[in-house]
């Protein structure tokens, strides 16, 4: 019988069950000890700045927009492809929104491109290290200095990557990153803020400590979602599960995944759930999974190293481009090929499950409708294909992958695509 493979992997502490019952013991799910522990534990692996903790990564970044006290109408630049809630929230903040175009070969905000989008009215800028690789922020701080910008980092996807030897989120005045179950570091949900100035880091903390806990039941709900997720994607039950309806989707060239991502939707008001606490036993749970990432992001780069040597051969297909001065985590692993929605299909009628799009061309996404413009790139970037690289692969799934993605291409039959050779 064939044994499918998910898109995504759940990284969880080994002692998961030990963490949460301790804490319920001790009636200290919500409020306790481990709050504090885990914010001055990021702060000192990043090795600098301020951490407080927040319900999401989306409202840590929402705390530093308004404790910077921005003029409302103010603009704020984000790259073109990214997550629609980030532009979302800086609105919801009372900002004007300006969209700059990425590099097609790094999938990052390109800083030409940003410092075309600057105006007398520009406040600050909000560089997002795509798909866990780092923006070149040498040269995107220099556009921040040259017009006494904020520069606010992106680092949802990218706790642990580094750029010329330092950890993404030191660069700027502040960065914002994601605890959300698939992302480098899993708390169930939950984000942290990181904030270089000390009255700025107050003013975070002010804004997220009065905020109401969340309630005992909805947080035993959340963590028992998260498990379910993990549970799902264990190759035996995705294959019984989930992975039929791709496939028979496949067939009929249907989506169905579609209907898992959020709603895009405006969030103003910000959802009640939003507006709560980040609780004790989450952050139990990232002081374990903390000490763990390093390990992870390593076999994760390993994985990736293996699907560079498998892909690399093959005409016109084009692999991650890493600059030797970064570390990149492969969060996710985009591949730019000649048809990437034949890809897909090819790929999951033989078992493995692969994304087209994690994120967002924000300047073709309705809600911004006020802030369309070109963004060429942006959309040529979003014609690359993510492949599964996640440090919970065995290596015979890993070779399984390399061998369906390397046997669907070569079956190809379509010319490829400009944005594969642009690339390069």
């Amino acid at each position: 019988m064939l044994t499918a493979i998910s898109r995504y992997g759940v990284r969880i502490p080994q002692n998961l069950g030990k963490i949460v019952a301790h804490c319920r013991k001790r009636g200290e799910l919500a409020r306790g000890p481990f709050i504090a522990h885990f914010e001055d534990a990021l702060s000192a692996y990043l090795g600098s700045g301020r951490a407080v903790s927040a319900s999401f990564g989306r409202m840590a970044f929402f705390y530093i927009l308004k404790a910077f006290q921005l003029p409302a109408g103010a603009e704020i630049i984000v790259p073109a492809l990214t997550f629609w809630v980030i532009p979302e929230m800086a609105r919801v903040a009372g900002l004007k929104v300006v969209f700059a175009d990425v590099d097609p070969a790094t999938f990052n905000l390109d800083p030409e491109c940003l410092e075309k989008a600057i105006t007398d009215r520009t406040r600050a800028i909000v560089p997002t290290h795509l798909y866990g690789l780092p923006c070149d922020m040498e040269a995107i701080l220099r556009v921040a200095e040259r017009h006494n910008l904020y520069v606010i980092e992106d680092c949802a996807h990218a706790l642990g990557a580094r750029y010329r030897g330092r950890p993404v989120g030191t660069f700027g005045h502040a960065a914002f990153f994601s605890f959300q179950a698939l992302k480098p570091l899993n708390t169930f949900g939950g984000g942290m803020a990181l904030v270089q100035d000390p009255q700025l880091g107050q003013r975070v903390a002010d804004l997220a400590h009065s905020e109401p806990w969340l309630e005992e039941s909805l947080l035993l709900r959340r963590l028992r979602f998260g498990q379910l997720q993990r549970f799902f994607m264990k190759p035996a039950v995705f294959t019984m599960t989930g992975f039929p309806i791709l496939w028979f989707s496949a067939l009929l060239q249907a989506r169905p995944d579609v209907y898992l991502w959020e709603a895009i939707r405006s969030l103003n008001p910000l959802p009640a759930a939003y507006t709560r606490r980040y609780t004790n036993v989450q952050a139990a749970i990232g002081l374990a999974g903390l000490r763990e990432l390093e390990k992870w992001n390593e076999e994760t780069r390993c994985r990736a190293r293996r699907m560079d040597e498998a892909l690399g051969g093959l005409p016109w297909v084009v692999t991650p481009r890493v600059p030797p001065d970064v570390l990149h985590i492969y969060y996710q692993y985009c591949v730019y090929v000649p048809n990437r929605d034949d890809l897909v299909r090819r790929a999951i009628l033989r078992g493995v499950d692969v994304e087209t799009l994690h994120v967002d061309v924000c300047t073709r996404v309705g809600l911004f409708r006020d802030s369309w413009t070109s963004a060429p790139c942006a959309e040529r970037a979003a014609q690359a294909v993510q492949l599964p690289v996640y440090c919970g692969l065995k290596e015979n799934d890993l070779r399984r992958i390399a061998a369906v993605i390397r046997r669907a291409l070569l079956n190809q039959t379509k010319k490829p695509l400009v944005a594969s050779q642009s690339v390069q």
